[in-house]
């Protein structure tokens, strides 16, 4: 990809980025979208239109139709592009799928970068056969493919009925479903189950249709152990009641070669951070996330932000906050008056605030309370793997954190945690999470690491160009 100068620079090519690139581009504006996957859609839409999906679904179908009739005179997607990092000015460093760099410098940037899964680990949760819950989903939706004729799911959510469903409407078999969460959390208000109700009704459908089939649907369940030798061969559950605590004697032993194993997601606030935008954690919006106003402008000019780094929200959030940056940002390029589209915006906030009462609900199913997540994590044995690219384990965060290093900082210095190949994508939130089970502090006090250029892995070869 050349060097180039745009309009608007979007970075997600999921349905947040691209509702906000239609918007854009059909004002005028010129847009290029920057999205790391081979098609936009983002992990909503992966598969396209052959992957099926439950014809309930309006969500999925607005976000296909959106993505086949976007204005390509005034916009550009580049597919397989890594943001690597972005300058002052307004430079976006940027590596395409043939190994090349290349300077991307625009007036505004939208940041639509999504969600990644959460991790908690447990015993042999690093064996071959246990897979992450989304990854399963990636698996079945673009390449058609099941990890397994029998495939557990276990973990704590509602996101754990989908991916269970995605796997039975498959042809796989699902013995159980697992959830941490107890059946009580899971009911939602009436309030929002009113506001909500086609929704929910579409995941009343799914969990029925589970267990018509024989899925055995189990709450205040915990993943004890994975255990096999080369590869999974059993999981042990057990009980645990409000507090957390592990119920003696309800441990059952599963037999299975294939886990699903998800607890909800992490926001991809890297680039924002490394920009200087504004951060916060909050649990009720899936932890870290950017802060921005009712415009989704973040404190940063000429930054934007929309979908899951504002809030862990879901598909029809993201294509809600998509519209409106793109609106916000045609009003900042003088190319929207300001009494245009007045009424559009206006009900697109309303929509927003109803969107984001069902995000605080979806990120209670997985977000539990520090004094029970703090007795989770201390019942773990010393040789649980806590970063899988450099080997390092919670025994070794505990010695660490006993000698004083109790920042995220300090320990990734003490013990090389977040230091491999994924960058701490995958520990970072087992670090952030042992990190205040073993000092007592809040996870709001506790900063996520920091960030350099690149924040995605890249071959030397790239950097030297030389391509990969």
């Amino acid at each position: 990809m050349d060097d180039r100068k745009v309009d608007v620079a979007i970075v997600g090519g999921g349905l947040a980025g691209a509702a906000a690139a239609d918007v854009l581009g059909r004002h005028g504006a010129k847009v290029l979208v920057l999205d790391d996957n081979l098609h936009p859609g983002g992990q909503y839409l992966r598969g396209g239109r052959r992957s099926g999906g439950p014809r309930s679904d309006a969500i999925r179908r607005r976000g296909l139709s959106l993505i086949e009739r976007l204005p390509l005179s005034s916009i550009e997607i580049a597919r397989r592009a890594e943001v690597l990092g972005i300058e002052t000015g307004f430079e976006l460093l940027v590596a395409d799928g043939n190994g090349n760099l290349s300077i991307v410098k625009c007036e505004r940037i939208l940041l639509a970068t999504g969600a990644r899964e959460r991790f908690i680990p447990f015993k042999g949760w690093t064996l071959p056969g246990v897979m992450a819950a989304g990854a399963v989903q990636i698996l079945i939706k673009q390449s058609g493919v099941l990890p397994a004729h029998e495939t557990l799911v276990g973990g704590a959510g509602i996101f754990l009925t989908a991916v269970a469903y995605d796997l039975q409407k498959s042809g796989g078999r699902v013995p159980a479903v697992l959830n941490e969460t107890s059946f009580p959390r899971q009911v939602p208000p009436p309030g929002l189950l009113a506001r909500q109700f086609a929704k929910f009704a579409q995941g009343g459908a799914m969990l029925a249709r589970l267990r018509l089939a024989g899925t055995a649907v189990r709450s205040s369940t915990r993943i004890l152990a994975a255990r096999g030798d080369e590869g999974l061969r059993e999981v042990v559950a057990v009980r645990v009641d409000q507090k957390g605590n592990v119920i003696p004697g309800s441990e059952t032993v599963y037999r299975t070669g294939s886990l699903a194993a998800g607890f909800g997601f992490t926001a991809n606030v890297e680039l924002a951070q490394l920009a200087g935008c504004g951060l916060a954690h909050n649990s009720g919006l899936g932890g870290w996330v950017v802060k921005v106003n009712e415009d989704l402008k973040t404190n940063v000019e000429g930054i934007h932000a929309a979908g899951e780094i504002t809030a862990i929200g879901g598909a029809a959030k993201s294509l809600t906050e998509g519209r409106l940056a793109g609106f916000s940002i045609l009003q900042d390029l003088g190319l929207l008056k300001s009494d245009e589209m007045r009424g559009e915006i206006s009900a697109l906030k309303k929509q927003r605030q109803r969107q984001m009462a069902f995000a605080r609900y979806f990120n209670s199913q997985y977000s539990f309370a520090p004094e029970y997540l703090a007795g989770w994590m201390r019942r773990l044995p010393d040789d649980v793997p806590v970063c899988r690219c450099e080997e390092v384990n919670l025994g070794d965060l505990r010695r660490a954190v006993a000698e004083g290093f109790d920042t995220p900082a300090g320990l990734k210095k003490a013990t090389r945690c977040g230091m491999g190949i994924c960058q701490g994508s995958t520990c970072k939130t087992i670090l952030l999470d042992a990190i205040a089970a073993l000092t007592g502090k809040p996870l709001s006090r506790i900063p996520p690491p920091s960030v350099r250029v690149p924040v995605k892995p890249v071959y030397l070869g790239t950097l030297a160009g030389a391509g990969p």
